[in-house]
């Protein structure tokens, strides 16, 4: 797809959380007091990964629970990501999930397996971490404030399917660089295949928050500081894209979040529809 992107630096003007695991009430709502911080949570999944679709379960309770908190991308990679020969519609693979697990590594966990906010947490010894603790990290995680505030837009052309997305992120205390923003695209609501441990193969099974394309320059992201961000400084980024004619916009949301450049470590998220 075309792309541009810009972005500027200019003024204007981690706590790691301890290695307890929290078990929230999926029971009775949201809980009470949690700041702005938004958690990213990357499964890697697949068609013919049997134990993926209670592990999607597992995602939308947590989504239900905490909400606007927690942003979950789904990422189709590896052998058990490769449709079901003669029934599967649609091949969910990517260039970008494919490099991802490159450089994120490789679900040694098995599937499905997650990354919260791209740390290594005290026991897992790699990123990734079983469902049973995914719910612990994201716990840990928001219960410390975030150290930028994230503000992102969209603006989308139905006509030539033109979508433009823009960040700003402040810095709310001085952060090293270097800085990584990124954007990416996912797709919920793609009615196809799916293996099920549960019920064998279901063929109207709904797939959420796919990875559908990154959209920065990096898979990575792109750098948008290289020194210390002080606190208040702010920092822009911006960009175009078409959006395939394939995929339905009204199901589409973009993903911005900003990390650290050396670690990966995700500092502050945000999401949007596409309209």
């Amino acid at each position: 797809m075309m792309r541009s992107i810009t972005y500027s630096l200019f003024a204007v003007l981690l706590l790691i959380g301890g290695c307890k695991e929290i078990s929230p009430d999926l029971t009775f709502g949201p809980p009470s007091g949690l700041n702005d911080r938004v958690v990213v949570v990357e499964e890697f999944t697949g068609a013919q990964c049997v134990f993926c679709p209670p592990g999607a379960e597992e995602l939308e309770n947590l989504l239900s629970l905490y909400q606007d908190n927690m942003i979950a991308i789904s990422i189709h990679t590896g052998f058990f990501a490769t449709p079901i020969p003669n029934k599967s519609k649609y091949d969910f693979r990517t260039t970008d999930g494919d490099a991802l697990e490159g450089i994120l590594g490789i679900p040694d966990k098995g599937y499905p397996s997650a990354i919260i906010n791209r740390k290594e947490f005290p026991g897992e010894g790699s990123l990734h971490s079983v469902k049973t603790a995914w719910a612990g990290y994201i716990g840990q995680e928001l219960a410390d404030e975030a150290v930028f505030g994230l503000t992102l837009g969209t603006t989308w052309d139905p006509g030539t399917r033109a979508l433009r997305a823009d960040v700003n992120a402040i810095a709310r205390e001085n952060v090293s660089g270097p800085l990584r923003i990124t954007l990416l695209i996912t797709e919920s609501g793609i009615v196809d295949y799916q293996k099920d441990i549960r019920y064998g193969e279901v063929p109207e099974y709904v797939h959420k928050h796919v990875l559908r394309d990154v959209i920065s320059n990096s898979v990575e992201g792109d750098v948008v500081a290289t020194g210390i961000v002080t606190a208040g400084q702010s920092l822009d980024y911006a960009v175009n894209y078409t959006l395939p004619a394939e995929w339905k916009s009204e199901k589409c949301e973009v993903v911005a979040f900003i990390s650290d450049g050396n670690s990966r470590y995700i500092y502050q998220a945000g999401h949007a529809k596409v309209e």
